[in-house]
């Protein structure tokens, strides 16, 4: 595995002045980019001189954790998936598990390129709920399949996972 080493702001150790800190979905990006190329993020959290946390360092590992408790199954014990980096997003996966990581929401449903005939079903990670999987008439190729989500906005603007569960 090849690890990524980053800080949460710009220095090593605790920097009272500096408070140009990364936001919850950079790092969460970070994280999804890191194991969908077979790799670990370290994250450097700098103490002050008594041993504190910064409350700003605090606030973006919660953030971090909230996301990790309805997705961590798309990170724990994952690695790189078979299909190339899609425009939306990244791919992960463990088993008969494909994590798509939605990061981007264009127009219309969200390709998955090279997948009809070889997918079960599809949820979101979050919560369980169907999503549902179509080819549309006008589709270019026929080896593609479309994920219809719920809405134009994504459920969760850092990283929406949809679980795909292959043949």
């Amino acid at each position: 595995m090849h690890p990524a080493c980053v800080t949460l702001n710009h220095h090593w150790g605790y920097c009272a002045a500096d408070h140009d800190y990364k936001r919850p979905a950079n790092v969460v990006r970070a994280l999804v980019e890191c194991v969908s190329k077979n790799g670990n993020l370290i994250l450097n959290v700098g103490p002050d001189a008594r041993g504190n946390i910064p409350a700003e360092s605090v606030e973006i590992l919660k953030q971090v954790g909230k996301w990790m408790r309805l997705n961590g199954a798309s990170i724990y014990g994952c690695g790189a998936a078979g299909p190339e980096k899609p425009e939306w997003g990244r791919y992960t996966c463990k088993g008969k598990h494909l994590y798509a990581h939605i990061l981007e929401r264009g127009i219309g449903p969200v390709s998955l390129e090279g997948l009809q005939g070889k997918v079960k079903s599809v949820r979101m990670l979050r919560d369980g709920s169907e999503i549902n999987i179509s080819r549309p008439w006008n589709a270019a190729n026929d080896r593609d399949l479309y994920l219809n989500l719920p809405s134009a906005q994504l459920p969760d603007a850092r990283d929406t996972v949809a679980d795909i569960e292959l043949l």
